[in-house]
């Protein structure tokens, strides 16, 4: 026993951590049966109650793919043909049917467009230069161009993607470049083509639209919270805007001295703070002085934990109240103000806007949608998300924003954007450029509207907010202030999608139906079930009490399986439960091999303990050279294979390894105790 005892304990944890990677699956089905069996304001508040418990399950419980939940399956190309037309400087008959021919060929090939592009230049005795280039331009530095705005444009086009399925609501979406025009889409749970395409080919919205005048918008979110206690008139201890940004803000300030404390982030915060005053230079005039700027101060989520937690965005100040200033408990707070619970303001002097926690975003949403509410909103506003969440107290928190609702421009001015590194400062900067039209609008706009915002607003997802200081003319700025390179990359991405768009367009789609979707998951389940009863039945009819161990071997393996799944969030799929299978019979296999062996030394007359030392022994290569070579087989499957087979593979090697150790190791442990405690052990 003494010399199992490690084995015993590793085996114990093994299980343990397995089962705890399990639970959150479990928690998941067991709450999604709760809200199937509730209807109307029940499952709200269901939903609600348990919001935090369904968010932290769907994210951790083991994922299944598009083939078991139903759903769709699209294959997006990025018209790269359309890109190089545009970006062409000079057009010609001779380019329309060189570029006419180039589609053709692109569908019937593989080979990288550009490749293919240089080629039917060359047989008419053309370059890319002709095209693409200056006088002093060479050959290879206008490929690198063009490349490097081919790979630029899917870029854009997965970013817009990925923005649109967020707000569209899908559930664990995968979203994957392949080659260099062809984006993969799976929306797990969407079944309708039309609302399909028209969410994933419609052009790309960019917007610039003020922000709405802060004092409006704090009066607006009273009005939504008289609305949600019930009170249709004007409360007479009710805080004045002043007064309620000070409760709001009371605990933020603490909040903040703590986690500096905790952290010794002291020194971050300073920067943090001078991280906000940044600048976009007008570049057509760079003999000015810095005062032409225009600084960004950008709340979509630029400033990281650090500089968001260190300057008073506390996600979590409308939950608490400063009795010493109001004298309102938090139950009391939490029932006079029940909107600022859920959106709490930013603290910085003139804004307004709601910081909301990732719990809390749904509530929100559904708030703003309610009818009632809709009556009292003005007419010019709306509400827009930022494009990246941060943290704050470990949980993440979203920005609210009040946009005006019509833009004051559209990104169908912007001629260019470049991300790159300011050489005088060694920071990440965006330069835009607009053409002659934009460039006058945007210096009616940028001087109309000084120490104002402007939202940069792609798809109504916020991505910018500077703050206008000096108008700018020329149409040229550069936008400075981003935390870092893959920042400034976004900014460049979001701008880029109003300028030289590359259009996109379905070119597969196959629709799973839920219902085929529940009949794969009932019959990869009934299959695998049965798969198991028979070969366990089969076990301890033929071997007896060695076939039981070996079944508990086969449940312990199972469940090895799922839990390194779960944990490394991988997918399973129905090629997958396939894998399963096969692991089961694999491990069927093995203990074939070890029983037969332990059978023949004992019929050779050996004793028990010496036929099953013996027994492991013998069959120990003829295991291990079985196992090898089907790992290695899973993957090479899994690295050159795609989905269903990387599905596959992946099972298949989980179930391999599992095997190893539960087979070998686990089984043997448990004949050894056995014997040690002198019971008679059937092998059959």
């Amino acid at each position: 026993m003494k010399k199992n005892l490690s084995r015993i304990i590793i085996t114990i944890l093994l299980i343990a951590l397995s089962i705890y990677f399990l639970y959150p699956t479990y928690q998941d089905y067991k709450l999604t049966q709760e809200i199937k069996n509730l209807t109307g304001q029940d499952s709200i508040d269901f939903v609600d109650k348990n919001n935090l418990s369904l968010q932290d399950a769907r994210e951790k419980r083991l994922k299944l793919g598009l083939d078991l939940k139903g759903g769709m399956y699209v294959v997006l190309d990025v018209d790269v043909i359309k890109l190089l037309e545009d970006l062409a400087k000079k057009k010609d008959d001779q380019l329309t049917a060189i570029l006419a021919d180039l589609k053709e060929t692109s569908k019937k090939s593989e080979e990288l467009i550009l490749e293919q592009y240089k080629i039917k230049l060359q047989e008419k005795g053309l370059s890319l230069k002709s095209y693409y280039g200056e006088l002093r331009d060479s050959e290879s530095d206008i490929e690198s161009k063009l490349t490097s705005e081919i790979d630029n444009s899917l870029e854009r086009a997965v970013e817009i993607v990925r923005n649109r399925v967020d707000q569209y609501g899908v559930a664990e979406p995968q979203i994957q470049k392949i080659g260099n025009s062809r984006i993969i889409i799976e929306l797990p749970g969407v079944s309708n083509p039309q609302e399909v395409r028209k969410l994933l080919e419609g052009t790309a919205l960019l917007e610039f639209k003020l922000i709405y005048d802060p004092q409006k918008v704090v009066k607006v979110f009273e009005s939504i919270n008289k609305i949600m206690v019930g009170d249709t008139t004007i409360d007479k201890d009710s805080l004045s805007v002043s007064e309620l940004k000070d409760t709001l803000s009371s605990k933020s300030e603490t909040l903040t001295e703590s986690k500096d404390t905790s952290t010794n982030t002291s020194a971050s915060s300073k920067d943090s703070v001078k991280k906000k005053n940044t600048a976009v230079k007008d570049t057509s005039k760079e003999s000015k002085s810095k005062e032409k700027q225009l600084a960004s101060k950008d709340t979509s989520g630029k400033k990281d934990t650090s500089s968001k937690s260190d300057t008073n965005l506390a996600s979590d100040t409308a939950l608490e109240s400063d009795t010493s200033q109001q004298q309102l408990t938090e139950e009391e707070f939490k029932a006079k103000y029940p909107f600022f619970t859920l959106v709490a303001l930013n603290q910085e002097s003139g804004t307004a806007d709601g910081y909301v926690k990732d719990s809390d975003r749904d509530k929100v949403e559904r708030l703003l949608n309610r009818e009632d509410i809709k009556d009292i909103l003005p007419a010019d506003l709306q509400f827009c998300w930022s494009n990246k969440s941060f943290d704050a107290s470990g949980e993440k928190i979203h920005v609210l924003y009040a946009v005006n609702k019509t833009p004051e421009l559209t990104g169908k001015v912007i001629t260019n954007a470049r991300s790159n590194i300011d050489p005088t400062s060694n920071t990440p900067i965006v330069s835009m450029e607009m053409d002659s039209e934009g460039a006058s609008d945007w210096a009616r706009i940028t001087g109309a509207n000084i120490n104002k915002r402007i939202a940069i607003v792609l798809d109504n997802v916020v991505y910018s907010a500077p703050v206008v200081r000096n108008k700018i003319t020329g149409g040229n700025s550069q936008i400075e202030g981003m935390a870092n390179v893959q920042e400034a990359k976004l900014l460049e991405i979001v701008l880029k999608a109003g300028a030289l768009p590359a259009p996109v367009k379905i070119i597969e789609e196959r629709s799973i139906g839920p219902s085929l979707g529940e009949d794969s998951i009932n019959a990869g389940i009934t299959s695998s079930l049965a798969a198991l009863l028979l070969v366990a039945l089969f076990m301890i009819v033929y071997y007896r009490f060695g076939g039981t161990v070996a079944d508990l071997a086969l449940v312990i393996n199972m469940l090895f399986i799922l839990g390194v799944m779960a944990s490394l969030k991988a997918t399973l799929t129905l090629p997958g439960i396939a894998g399963l299978i096969l692991s089961i019979g694999m491990s069927v296999d093995t203990n074939v091999l070890i029983f037969e062996r332990i059978r023949e030394e004992q019929d050779a007359g050996k004793p028990l303990r010496t036929a099953v030392d013996i027994g492991y022994k013998k069959a120990f290569s003829a295991i291990i050279d079985s196992h090898l070579t089907s790992i290695i087989t899973g993957v090479i499957l899994y690295q050159f294979g795609s989905g269903p087979i990387q599905g596959f593979a992946l099972t298949l090697i989980f179930g391999l390894l599992a095997n190893l150790f539960t087979a070998i190791i686990i089984t043997h442990y448990i004949f050894d105790i056995m014997i040690e405690k002198g019971k008679h052990i059937s092998f059959g």
